[in-house]
């Protein structure tokens, strides 16, 4: 057996499958272009290095939560249009201007900050203006709609270029909300005949040509999560997360492994302690729940997830396969990233965007 040897965790980013899985959702997308979400360092797996390599593949508009993370992407982008989903913050509107970053405006307020600023630079200054449908989340409630819609005059000295909502449970089988939202959007949707509209997530996109308006906003499907709950995963797998084993023990039937002694052991066998741990943000809910694989076994965890280590169960391996610095994936092909978040209690995109700072990042297919 090869002996590949891991000195310290490492994640692997596949930007091949990354522009594989964004073919995926255009063709979803039918006709219309789709802006990727790059928000919170591209889901974790590198805003720049995402955002270069869908550029590429002719990505022209993306989409992040902040400003601090619009500049960098603008860095790695410079071409393209980058929506700031937050908007314009107080203070924030130099920043926004010297990098030609677009606020998604979510409030009258914010409309109002912005005009000032377009006022302020003696010339029109590019918006989208965000209508919530029934998330209540961000975006002008309706009683802001109507004002809006009544007095578009407030809009004057912007150049508002987009106009978007966001479905609240496009992913949920069986919902009828996506449609409600949609039958709210379409009429706020024709009052901006110069602008285009978004309206759908990676879920909305693929509920069909009625959700689609003039771009799709994909998020964890370009990132290899499942854009829907009910049905196999079209995605590829865009990770590899894999840790090293650091020390392999036998125990004996009865012994407790790691903190509160939460597992016993019942029976003689053997327990690997591998180098990741919730700092790296492997999630602690994965505690006796998560699955490893060495040497194509499937090993699984036990005892409570700590800081920088976990323990997982190899009775059942081989012992050539259990090397010192042997590779153990925890996310990948053999665990895809919906099945460890599902094990965990979560979801693909707190999984991804928790992904720490201490792994050796490879980036391969660039």
């Amino acid at each position: 057996m090869s002996r590949r040897v891991l000195p310290s965790s490492q994640l692997t980013i596949d930007l091949a499958r990354l522009r594989h899985n964004h073919q995926i959702v255009r063709q979803a997308a039918g006709s219309v272009p789709v802006a990727a979400m790059v928000k919170a360092n591209g889901y974790g797996l590198g805003a720049a290095e995402v955002s270069a390599a869908l550029a590429a593949d002719g990505c022209t508009e993306f989409f992040v939560a902040h400003v601090g993370e619009g500049i960098p992407v603008r860095a790695a982008v410079p071409d393209a249009k980058i929506h700031v989903l937050n908007g314009a913050m107080p203070g924030t509107e130099p920043d926004l201007i010297a990098h030609n970053l677009v606020p998604v405006l979510n409030s009258l307020e914010q409309i109002d900050l912005w005009r000032t600023s377009a006022s302020g630079a003696g010339r029109p200054l590019g918006a989208t203006v965000h209508f919530d449908t029934g998330m209540s989340r961000l975006g002008l409630a309706a009683d802001e709609t109507a004002e809006l819609l009544n007095d578009p005059a407030r809009l004057d000295g912007l150049a508002v270029g987009h106009v978007m909502s966001h479905l609240a449970s496009a992913d949920v089988a069986g919902s009828n909300q996506p449609a409600g939202q949609l039958e709210l959007f379409a009429p706020i949707r024709a009052r901006f005949p110069n602008a285009t509209a978004s309206l759908a997530n990676s879920a909305g996109i693929f509920l069909g040509s009625a959700y689609h308006f003039d771009m799709g906003r994909p998020g964890i499907a370009l990132y290899g999560g499942t854009p829907l709950t009910d049905g196999s995963n079209p995605m590829a797998q865009v990770v590899t997360l894999e840790a090293p084993i650091v020390q392999v023990r036998n125990v004996a039937p009865g012994e407790h492994i790691g903190y509160g002694a939460t597992h016993t052991m019942d029976r003689a066998g053997k327990v690997a302690t591998v180098a990741l741990g919730y700092a790296d943000g492997f999630l602690r809910s994965s505690s006796g729940r998560g699955t490893g694989y060495v040497g194509g076994h499937a090993i699984p965890i036990i005892g409570r997830v700590s800081m920088d280590l976990i323990t997982l169960d190899v009775s059942d391996v081989p012992e050539e396969a259990l090397w010192l610095g042997a590779p153990v994936e925890l996310i990948g092909d053999q665990a895809p990233i919906d099945d460890v978040a599902s094990r965990a209690g979560s979801i693909a995109n707190e999984l991804l965007t928790d992904l720490g700072t201490r792994y050796q990042r490879v980036y391969v297919n660039e």
